[in-house]
């Protein structure tokens, strides 16, 4: 679910040969070691994704020693996580494999990402600057420069292993540049290229409106505003909020700094109602549990939400600060508003990289201003197990942990970047005191918390966690040391999952395993208690490799015992008992599309769980594979469907098809904030316009085969919509912010309103009206919305600008109006503010996008200005320019 592929890739590695006679070996100390991570310049160039068809791409590995001292062979090993599959013809089947020409090393696939080169006895050693090529293959292909992770490190046995100095941390400068299509084209077929700044300017398209296109994101279902008629909110104004919705009157209290009273004054005070809330004809959009009214009485001194529920009043108390004009006094208001969805989700992947809790709780914050109302929390997966789960303390001391293990060390593998030793955002995790303190914040902003734990695939770092905890019994000879086994030690099934696994599915033939499900999910209902109670488990059930279980002998006694003849049998089997656990604790269940469809992409019955709702989030829409129709199969089945389809809502995606933007890319090349405003969830098939080559795609030829689109008869099952983070590329801080706003924002904005144009049949038509509301919400982002994320320290991303000459004058636009272009001619040495009334200097322009607050860029783009006779007037009289601002800037110093 998270990355699918197909194709292959060659790699070239690059290393510096030396005359230093074959077979020389030296024994390994650690100051070998440390020799190498500080001398072992690494350097990793694309050559071509296209030179072997849609099956191979070609790149090199420069290794150079920049010390003064030989590196020679030894039982050193340099490891590095590499995406995909080396020479799949070969390591599908075994382990290592001889590489060079000649052969000089061997490459082991150790699991998942992570692999090692180690010297062959033909190693002649390395010297400075005399490199050898080594050409391999791998399969699918770079075109980021995020495919390439961070922190190769050397280890060998008996030392602590070094991360190697040139690819630490997060510059990724060691990556060369994809500057020719061959290194930024995956394939032939691939129609996509780096947007240029003119690509970019047309793309952007949105008119300047000089202000704020909406008022309200998101968009209110009713709203009468009288911008002539303000009131200023002063100190002294009051809350009085009735019997129930003390919790939101605290919360607004906080939030502008007012008093709480019970006895209401005759002016100056904000009123929160329970009452119910009724819509003019047509308008109501259902889900009136959320629905809330908000006067705004500018003559009377009196602001009053209304709602029935304490979620509505939230809602109309996060609406209340869009009220406000430039001097901060609020409008003349009525608003009448609800949701179009009653779930409205976020998921966030903290398992491949870990976000500690206050991140997550500034992700509530945000949801909560725009009416986001699901955390889908994916806790878990093979790169790690983040949630404390008493009693089964491994999960965590193990499972939460990557290093290369020394001594007593318990830990799973390194991935994705992670470095040898114990250290964010490879390790870490939720205790039971942090997961409790999100669930109370995510409570106090009614958004419901719904925990993911993955199984059966996707459960490597269990695994690994539970055989430890075996391990350690066994050695303290207790009794019930395999109690929450999760593998069949006489299995020697092999296969490789999407992410090159080839141990991380949960054995569903032993009954430790279910010992160990109900032991989370009773663990985890304990936790929610008191605070929020839990409602859904999510478990996952998505991406489980074909070929698991098929050789394990404790499923081959099940297979005949209970009469069931397949794999498909396993997983269902697996399914019904956890819906079973589920049950037992009077909880819902929810799990990606595929655990819930047998390979026949038949839905399992959903009245044999014997639960009153089952959520299924439907995430695999690469159009041309026809598989989009999960979406409706499962909600004609009886599935609640949340609407998660990869193509539009997967924000681990790049923004553009750019190889300096992060991300992966397997569902679709890009997707950027206006491709998340314009999908529309209620007629999926109309949101098809191009293959994943970037080719055209329409409707009408997806559906040429009937039984690709599906009729959705079942509407009420459409429950909802949802974004989506998978972390693998995302580390930091910054990275999680960059890749989620501001998309959640136009998630925000489809997962509340539905817009006009969404009804509109005629596709040309629906076209512009859709980008009449675009340029609405993204002068909205640009004159509003990112200012109020920079106020909260948000590092979104800034979109570069687009620009093109016409005429010989330069046009320059953000895709977020309101947002300032600025353009340096001197190498960003210094930059001047871009307006489309000032004449432009001649030749090479670097331009800039500014946060709303001025502080932060967007990636350099270069433009050519051609000379004029005006721009060669202001080129003779720019040094006379530079040099007084010079002079100013040094007087200035001096004082």
């Amino acid at each position: 679910m998270s990355q699918m592929y197909c194709g292959a890739v060659r790699i070239l590695f690059v290393l510096t040969a030396t005359a230093f006679v074959p077979g020389l070996s030296q024994v390994v100390d650690q100051a070998t070691i440390d020799y190498m991570a500080s001398n072992l310049d690494v350097r990793f160039n694309v050559i071509s994704n296209i030179e072997g068809g849609d099956e191979t791409f070609a790149a090199e590995i420069i290794l150079t020693n920049k010390g003064g001292q030989p590196i020679v062979r030894g039982d050193w090993a340099i490891h590095f996580c590499h995406i995909r599959l080396i020479q799949p013809d070969r390591l599908v089947d075994v382990k290592s494999v001889n590489v060079g020409n000649p052969e000089i090393l061997r490459v082991t696939h150790i699991d998942g990402c992570l692999y090692k080169l180690e010297p062959l006895s033909t190693f002649s050693g390395l010297t400075t600057d005399i490199p050898t090529n080594i050409p391999l293959n791998s399969s699918h292909w770079f075109v980021s420069k995020t495919d390439v992770m961070p922190n190769w490190f050397v280890a060998s046995n008996n030392t602590v292993p070094r991360i190697i100095i040139s690819t630490a941390g997060e510059s990724l400068d060691f990556v060369g540049p994809f500057d020719t299509e061959a290194k930024w084209k995956r394939y032939e077929k691939d129609l996509y290229n780096p947007f240029t700044a003119e690509a970019r300017y047309e793309r952007n398209g949105a008119t300047d409106l000089k202000g704020p296109g909406l008022m309200v994101v998101p968009t209110p279902v009713e709203m009468d505003l009288q911008m002539n008629k303000t009131m200023m909110l002063t100190k002294d104004w009051v809350v009085m909020a009735d019997a129930g919705l003390e919790k939101d009157a605290n919360f607004l209290s906080r939030k502008l700094g007012l008093r709480i009273v019970s006895n209401p004054p005759s002016s100056r005070v904000i009123r929160l109602v329970l009452a119910a809330v009724s819509f003019n004809t047509g308008t109501d959009p259902g889900n009136n549990n959320e629905s809330y009214t908000l006067r705004v009485d500018t003559a009377a001194k009196k602001i009053t939400i209304t709602s029935p529920t304490g979620l509505g009043i939230l809602h109309g108390v996060q609406t209340l600060p869009c009220l406000r004009n430039e001097n901060g006094d609020y409008m003349e208001t009525t608003i009448k508003d609800a949701p179009r969805y009653g779930y409205r989700g976020m998921h966030v992947d903290v398992s491949r990289n870990f976000q500690g809790k206050e991140e997550i709780m500034q992700l509530l914050n945000i949801m909560a201003m725009y009416k986001l109302n699901r955390l889908h929390l994916h806790l878990t997966d093979d790169e790690g197990w983040r949630l404390q789960i008493p009693g089964l303390e491994e999960l965590t001391t193990v499972g939460a942990n990557r290093c290369i293990p020394r001594g007593n060390d318990q830990c799973i593998l390194p991935q994705l970047g992670s470095g040898p030793s114990i250290s964010t955002p490879g390790s870490g995790f939720y205790t039971v005191e942090d997961y409790q303190e999100i669930l109370t914040h995510a409570e106090d902003r009614h958004i419901e918390v719904i925990p993911e734990l993955d199984m059966p695939g996707h459960a490597y770092a269990a695994i690994v966690a539970m055989k430890a905890r075996y391990t350690n019994l066994t050695a303290a000879n207790h009794a019930n040391a395999s109690a929450f086994l999760l593998e069949d030690f006489n299995d020697p099934s092999k296969y490789h999952t999407a992410q090159w696994f080839v141990d991380n599915a949960i054995n569903p033939c032993i009954e430790s395993t279910y010992t160990f499900v109900d032991h989370v999910v009773s663990e985890m209902v304990k936790m929610h208690q008191n605070i929020q109670p839990l409602k859904i488990f999510h478990m996952g059930g998505d991406e489980v490799a074909k070929g698991a279980w098929v050789n394990s002998t404790k499923c081959k006694e099940m297979r005949v015992r209970l009469g069931l003849n397949d794999s498909d049998d396993l997983m269902r089997y697996f399914v019904n008992r956890v819906a079973a656990i589920t049950k037992s604790y009077n909880l819902n269940m929810a799990a990606w599309e595929d655990g819930f469809l047998d390979s026949n992409e038949v839905p399992y019955n959903v009245n044999s769980f014997g639960i009153n709702n089952v959520y299924a989030n439907a995430w695999q829409n690469i159009w041309e594979w026809g598989v989009a129709n999960r979406a409706y199969k499962l909600a004609n089945a009886g599935y609640k469907v949340i609407m998660s389809q990869a193509t539009h809502l997967y924000f681990d995606h790049p923004y553009e098809p750019d190889p300096e933007e992060r991300g992966y890319y397997w569902a679709t090349r890009f997707t950027d904030t206006m491709k998340t405003f314009g999908f529309m969830p209620d007629d999926l098939y109309a949101n098809v316009e191009t293959k994943r080559s970037g080719e055209s795609y329409t409707k009408e030829q997806l559906c040429e085969k009937p039984e690709n689109c599906e009729k959705l008869n079942m509407k009420d099952n459409v429950v909802g919509i949802q974004g989506h983070l998978w972390s693998e590329t995302s580390r930091t801080r910054d990275q999680f912010q960059y890749m989620v706003y501001p998309r959640l924002i136009a998630l925000a904005e489809r997962a509340w309103h539905k817009a006009a144009w969404e009804s509109e049949p005629d596709k040309e038509k629906r076209n512009q009206m859709r980008q009449e509301d675009w340029a609405k919400f993204a002068n909205s982002l640009g004159y509003r919305e990112l200012q109020r994320l920079d106020n909260m320290s948000v590092a979104y991303r800034i979109p570069p600008p687009g620009a093109r000459v016409e005429d010989g004058k330069l046009l320059a636009g953000s895709a977020f109006p309101g947002l300032k272009v600025q353009y340096s001619t001197d190498q960003g040495n210094t930059w001047c503010d871009y307006t489309d009334s000032k004449e432009m200097p001649s030749g090479t322009l670097q331009l800039v996008t500014r946060s709303a607050d001025m502080k932060r860029t967007s990636r350099k783009v270069e433009i050519q200005v051609p000379v004029t006779s005006a721009t060669s007037q202001m080129s003779h009289s720019l040094p006379l320019v530079l040099t007084i601002v010079f002079i100013q800037q040094f007087v200035m110093a001096r004082r």
